[in-house]
């Protein structure tokens, strides 16, 4: 089967977000932080979609709210260039967003969301994390 880019990264994220929700629903999570880590999976999956992102530079989406996400990550992006330091920046607004959710409901660990956007880096990333990993070595 000879899948395009946009159909390989939704087959490859969506399996890997598959696969982390059966892992986490095995374990005694509490369901808001499952909803606060599957929320920081799936906001860096939309920043990262290739399609979404030449999609995005049209006119017509000039005042769209998946526009204001790019802009958001691409504000906050520009405060780094370390790889790390970029994915803990482009972690705060899903942060943010949990934390106001717990605020409603004091359930769960807000946190948790970084969890899940490092996880998409990892899955996302995972040939440049190998290659840093055996420059180390």
């Amino acid at each position: 089967m000879n899948l395009n880019e946009d159909n390989r990264y939704l087959l490859n994220n969506l399996i890997s977000l598959f696969v982390l929700t059966l892992l986490l629903w095995g374990i005694d999570l509490n369901f808001s932080t499952l909803n606060f880590i599957i929320l920081g999976f799936c906001w860096n999956f939309a920043i990262h979609a290739p399609s979404l992102r030449s999609k995005l530079d049209h006119r017509r989406y000039k005042f769209s709210f998946l526009r204001l996400i790019y802009g958001v990550d691409n504000f906050l992006a520009s405060f780094s260039e370390k790889f790390f330091l970029r994915i803990l920046l482009r972690s705060i607004p899903p942060i943010i967003i949990s934390f106001l959710t717990y605020l409603i409901s004091y359930e769960g660990w807000f946190v948790a969301s970084l969890f899940g956007s490092f996880y998409f880096e990892l899955v996302f990333n995972g040939k440049r994390f190998k290659l840093l990993y055996d420059r180390r070595s």
